[in-house]
């Protein structure tokens, strides 16, 4: 039998053409009865018994069912419950493909034909099916009122209720002619479903031609359901290039209930999600720091290993920003990313700079990530902008952006090897403010780590080394520095517990340039560390609400000790004092980065317990606690004239993590100070999915500042809070929103709201958000004078299927709301 379509993993099979089933019996062996002697025949009772959701064909049993619901729609009464989302109660319904979960592996022309009919009559080199006609080879079927086969001239005519059908593709029609020899085919008043995407069509005259090309005669298709016609493409000639997943229509318009909103002479579109040359959707909006902004995006398909993407950006109180985007793939150089911006002569930008500094604008991207054989990875992550307000000014429709501090440029490589680690770093910042200091540049690092495989009951060498040249652009102390460890780890591992001991030697040399801070150009410091680390692993079987759980009791301990150095002629490249969360109980440093050796005498306490589900081992419930009990006092500090830490334990800390269900999530983390009796941080989020699409986001965030630190920069806690929902109502319409809200500063931080108006083939959606723009590199006080909010409004319609423009909305919404996914069918 010759397939509805082409498939990409089928190459060799012909396209939907081949029509007629029972063509084959030209050049194939068939199994032909009277249907009603037929024992692999069913009647068409059975699916009305049934239901639809049981009208699955069985190919291996030579079960041939004939369609009950018109293109396969099913009316939303008839429709699982499990099936029943947001889009199926959109539409009213949902095309349900009796073919869904057939096996497709086995290709159908290796497969025998069965047929049935309740006459047949042969006459020298005609052949003549009558009544209730049905053939099916593997997962291919045919149907339809009676066949004549001419087998001289290799063609055939069905007539009277043509169906045909694979996984996927249906084709309905009044008559349908097939000529074997060319593989050419024709069907009269057809109409054709794409179940998976949600696209249906009709035509008067459905044509294949010798070369594979499908010809739509004065035609439409939409993704609209069956019976609603509220937008559609019209064309007078359709070719449909399934090798090329290419659509070419001429004399085309663009129809919204009836009434022509857009003709082209001619214009292609896409069948798949191949990539394609050609404009895409454009994406406008308007927002205070510019006015109206409009983007048309050209997209250019290059080859298949590399493409381009070029968007003229015009945004009304600054110009025209150039955009370009390209990628390319190469099996030993990786995937690159080459990204920029260019706007010659920023109007407002240059009214605040005044005239003695360029307004030209500029921005550039280079990205790269490889594996060469398994053993050579490599990473490149650069990006530059021509001042300190560009992501702020131009990247408007993403907050993160706007959050920015630096922008990193780093190159790496790093060697795999079986046992070892060997890596070469360059890494610098810019600085996107005006009032910080750009930090250390690391001009390069090499890193050599041994690795022994982590087996247990197995004496394992412990070994790192680290050379790394720092340097900078101000008047600041240079140099180079070497970090060293060495020691022994010996793991045991049982099924209810752990214990590692470890044992190594830390040693740390600087060869400084000249500076008036440090009066040693080349101090060295060095200190033993060992630890012992070991945990325990307690089950028990729990029942509640009627199902059976894992509880899991995972007591921890980790002693650690480390010997006192001094280091007061140390400088500090990119070192940094942690904040104490549950992970940092058994870190074996409170620093990170490589510039102090700090000295301890500890131990760590922590507390873990799990509810596992039985039946499917998800983690439905993890709960942890635990806090370090202090020895000694630690004098090492990341500012040399700091006071030594002298608390006799560290803050308690704890983490919560409940998701019961698919819907609902639940964490918090907390860190609770038992001396000074103060909550030095928490946060917690909720978030909560409903089954007609809605998403509910609660979230609040507490830190008081950093007690280990002695700096003023940021004497003040933080405390905000979260709220952000989208919210399903009735007949089609939502609502959604975000805000991010200080309860120190009694104000908004940032404000999304918006409305949407959601039918089973097109949406609409208007957002209006507002955010401060913080003056870069200040410290944000909400309740300032000098801080600028912001603000902008944009716009959105999608046509299911066929994309749309305003596509910034999707992304704000994906950023503020988290959960949010959008839909396509």
């Amino acid at each position: 039998m010759i397939p509805l379509f082409r498939r990409q993993s089928t190459p060799n099979t012909l396209p939907w053409a081949g029509l007629l089933i029972i063509t084959l019996s030209l050049a194939a062996p068939v199994s032909l009865q009277a249907q009603d002697t037929n024992p692999g025949a069913c009647t068409a009772n059975t699916m009305d018994e049934t239901g639809p959701d049981n009208a699955r064909d069985d190919p291996a049993k030579g079960c041939v069912l004939p369609p009950t619901r018109a293109l396969d729609w099913v009316p939303i009464e008839d429709v699982p419950l499990h099936l029943q989302d947001r889009q199926c109660k959109n539409c009213g319904g949902r095309y349900m493909d009796p073919l869904e979960g057939v096996d497709t592996r086995q290709p159908p022309d290796t497969a025998r034909i069965e047929a049935a009919a309740d006459s047949v009559q042969i006459e020298a080199n005609t052949v003549v099916f009558t009544g209730s006609v049905a053939a099916q080879q593997g997962y291919r079927q045919l149907y339809g009122d009676n066949a004549v086969i001419e087998r001289d001239k290799e063609s055939a005519v069905l007539t009277g209720n043509v169906t045909l059908r694979e996984p996927g593709v249906l084709v309905n029609g009044k008559e349908a002619q097939v000529f074997s020899e060319t593989d050419e085919a024709s069907v009269k008043s057809a109409e054709f479903v794409f179940h998976e995407r949600h696209m249906r069509g009709s035509a008067d005259l459905l044509e294949r031609d010798e070369f594979g090309y499908v010809h739509i005669h004065d035609g439409n298709f939409s993704y609209c359901a069956p019976g609603e016609d509220d937008w559609a493409v019209r064309a007078d000639n359709m070719i449909l290039d399934f090798d090329d997943g290419l659509a070419t229509a001429y004399d085309a318009t663009i129809e919204v209930e009836g009434v022509p909103i857009f003709y082209a002479p001619w214009f292609q579109f896409p069948l798949d999600d191949r990539r394609r040359t050609g404009f895409l959707w454009p994406n406008f909006g308007n927002d205070s720091t510019g006015g109206l902004d409009i983007t048309v995006p050209f997209y250019l398909n290059l080859a298949p290993n590399y493409d381009a993407l070029y968007a003229p950006r015009f945004i009304e109180e600054r110009g025209l920003n150039n955009e370009l985007y390209l990628r390319y793939l190469s099996p030993f150089a990786g995937r690159w990313t080459f990204g920029g911006a260019y706007m010659h002569k920023d109007d407002r930008y240059a009214d605040q700079i005044g005239e003695d500094s360029s307004s030209d604008r500029w921005l550039t991207v280079v990205k790269q990530s490889g594996l060469f054989r398994d053993r050579w990875r490599s990473r490149i992550d650069y990006s530059k902008a021509s001042d300190v307000d560009y992501l702020q000014d131009l990247e408007t429709s993403n907050l993160d952006s706007q959050r920015e501090t630096s922008l990193l440029q780093l190159a790496s490589l790093d060697y795999l090897g079986k046992n070892w680690l060997v890596n070469l770093e360059a890494q610098q910042f810019q600085s996107l403010a005006n009032d910080i200091r750009d930090d250390y540049q690391t001009l390069p690092e090499l890193t050599a780590q041994y690795w022994g495989g982590g087996q247990a009951f197995t004496l394992q060498p412990v070994f790192m080394t680290k050379v790394s040249n720092f340097d900078t652009d101000e008047e600041r102390v240079t140099g180079q520095r070497l970090y060293a460890e060495a020691g022994l780890t010996y793991p045991m591992r049982w099924l209810s517990g752990f214990l590692q001991p470890t044992i190594k030697y830390r040693q740390l040399n600087y060869d400084l340039s000249e500076s008036v801070v440090f009066t040693e150009d080349t101090p060295s410091s060095n200190s033993a560390l060992a630890s012992l680390d070991g945990g325990l692993v307690f089950e028990r079987r729990t029942e509640f609400g009627g199902s059976g759980f894992l509880q899991t009791l995972e007591p921890r301990m980790y002693y650690l000790y480390s010997e006192y150095d001094q280091q007061f002629d140390q400088p500090d490249f990119d070192s940094a004092e942690l904040t104490f969360t549950y992970n940092q109980l058994f870190r074996e440093t409170r620093f990170s980065g490589h510039d102090r050796l700090d000295d301890a005498n500890q131990i760590a306490v922590g507390l873990t317990s799990n509810l596992i589900d039985e039946q499917d081992g998800a983690n439905i419930l993890r709960a942890s606690i635990g806090q370090i009990y202090y020895f000694r006092d630690r004098k090492v500090r990341l500012l040399p004239t700091a006071a030594p830490l002298n608390d006799a334990g560290s803050e308690i800390a704890g983490e919560l993590d409940f998701t019961p269900n698919d819907a609902l999530r639940f964490r918090t983390s907390l860190v609770y100070d038992p001396f000074e009796g103060n909550m030095n941080a928490g946060n917690f989020h909720t978030s909560y999915r409903t089954r007609a699409g809605g998403v509910y986001n609660v979230g609040y965030s507490y830190r008081r500042p950093l007690t280990t630190i002695a700096s003023t920069l940021n004497p003040t806690s933080t405390a905000e809070a979260h709220l952000s929902a989208y919210i399903p109502l009735a007949d089609n319409w939502s609502i959604f929103g975000a805000t991010n809200y200080s309860t120190k500063a009694n104000q908004s931080v940032e404000d999304m709201i918006g409305v949407e108006y959601d039918t089973c083939c097109w949406t609409v959606r208007l957002l209006y958000l507002r955010y401060f723009n913080n003056q870069s590199g200040d410290i944000p006080d909400f309740g300032g004078p000098d801080l600028e909010r912001e603000n902008t409004a944009q716009f959105q319609i999608l046509l299911k299927g066929m994309g749309g423009f305003g596509d910034r909305i999707t992304d704000i919404m994906q950023e503020m709301i988290r959960g949010f996914d959008e839909r396509d069918f």
